[in-house]
């Protein structure tokens, strides 16, 4: 595979990061080329030879968010999540929180509840792709909807009460009250919190 030129990937950058920080002031559907263009410092040529207009920038920040994060659970598997989901948890918990500007942004405040329906979809994926053994389809789609479930919405609520940033304590907290959770319900919550 060839590596893209270091030119095109600082451009490509410039634009998404554009459009990110306009995102946080403006609805999506009003943001235009020409103060994405103004932004980024870059040309409008630039900008057509890599996206086909603005939701197409916001459609590969979201693939690449997915993908990172999706390789994230693609690394456990049910019964590791099941058994001591506190490791693979801490690592989504800490990637929501590291992109929690970003997430915020294209999930319009928490507020597109699409953006994190897509989010889910893509999470169960790659659990339902991981190894096990679990015959019964149903099983598995119950299980991955309450894990990926207590997860996204887990992160959402850290992210949209301020406590993104670099606060390790946070995200370790957060981990470990959704793992309490998914390993032990919410009897094993009445005497952890």
């Amino acid at each position: 595979m060839k590596k893209e030129r270091r030119d095109i990937r600082k451009s490509k950058e410039a634009i998404k990061q554009a459009f990110i920080k306009l995102s946080i002031n403006s609805d999506i559907s009003k943001i235009t080329v020409k103060e994405v263009l103004e932004l980024a410092d870059v040309s409008r040529g630039t900008f057509y030879a890599h996206f086909k207009d603005i939701y197409d920038v916001q459609e590969q920040i979201e693939e690449e968010l997915f993908n990172k994060c999706i390789s994230l659970m693609k690394e456990s598997n049910i019964y590791d999540i099941v058994e001591n989901p506190y490791p693979q948890i801490l690592e989504i918990v800490t990637f929501f929180q590291e992109h929690a500007n970003t997430i915020k942004n294209l999930s319009c405040n928490g507020k597109s509840t699409s953006f994190f329906y897509k989010y889910k979809e893509i999470l169960k994926k790659g659990i339902q792709e991981s190894s096990h053994t679990i015959e019964d389809k149903k099983t598995v789609d119950i299980l991955d909807a309450c894990i990926i479930g207590g997860i996204i919405d887990g992160c959402l609520e850290m992210i949209s009460k301020e406590y993104s940033g670099n606060n390790s304590e946070a995200a370790e907290k957060t981990a470990k009250i959704i793992s309490i959770f998914i390993t032990k319900g919410m009897h094993g919550l009445k005497n952890k919190i």
